[in-house]
């Protein structure tokens, strides 16, 4: 089956099953994830299909934790995955590798990953920041009643207080976003990534002169 036919097939079943998610992992964040990805894969090279497929995938584990209420990682999602891929049929040949790839796509530490998963790690943190990012992160913030900033602590206070966690949405901003968006893996995202992070450090600016 070809990439088109297969993400069809795909958006059509990830399309119900995330309906109901309510905390920014939704199926608006997979597309976004998809397109980001699509756009670095065009310079930067690696398997589009395996890149695509995953990019709309990576985030079952998400759906898992909130349905279970504890933290599942990426690796225990792997079996309800595999079984979205079959169900979906997509290839055979490539079903491992995009496994790998979901299994893998938060691991930040390791070294030499393939171009696949570097990818789909800087698509994902490209949704992160900026904009879309800034929005998903007051929408929590105000659901949870963490204030826009709070200048008791400066932002660079070398660790979260009890009880305060985030300090603010700018400690959040300065202490979490902006440094995923400076450690970007490829190219074509790190270019892509400083109109973002120049959203972020202008909103900061804004409680912050």
């Amino acid at each position: 089956m070809n990439l088109d036919k297969t993400l069809k097939i795909l958006k059509f079943k990830l399309k119900d099953i995330f309906k109901k998610e309510k905390t920014g992992h939704d199926f608006g964040h997979l597309l976004r994830v998809l397109k980001n990805a699509q756009k670095i894969q065009a310079t930067e090279g690696g398997d589009l299909y395996v890149i695509s497929v995953s990019a709309l995938v990576h985030d079952i584990h998400r759906l898992m934790q909130n349905n279970l209420g504890y933290y599942v990682s990426p690796e225990e999602s792997l079996n309800n995955v595999k079984n979205i891929l079959t169900s979906c049929k997509v290839e055979e040949e490539k079903l491992n590798q995009i496994l790998e790839v979901v299994k893998l796509h938060e691991s930040k530490t390791l070294d030499n990953l393939p171009i696949e998963i570097q990818v789909i790690q800087d698509a994902d943190v490209l949704d992160a920041v900026g904009k879309i990012g800034l929005k998903r992160t007051l929408k929590y913030c105000k659901q949870n009643k963490i204030p826009i900033f709070d200048k008791n602590f400066p932002l660079n206070h070398p660790e979260y207080i009890p009880d305060k966690n985030p300090i603010s949405t700018c400690h959040y901003i300065y202490r979490t976003m902006i440094p995923q968006g400076l450690n970007m893996h490829t190219e074509t995202a790190k270019i892509l990534v400083k109109k973002q992070i120049n959203i972020l450090e202008n909103f900061i600016k804004k409680y912050y002169s």
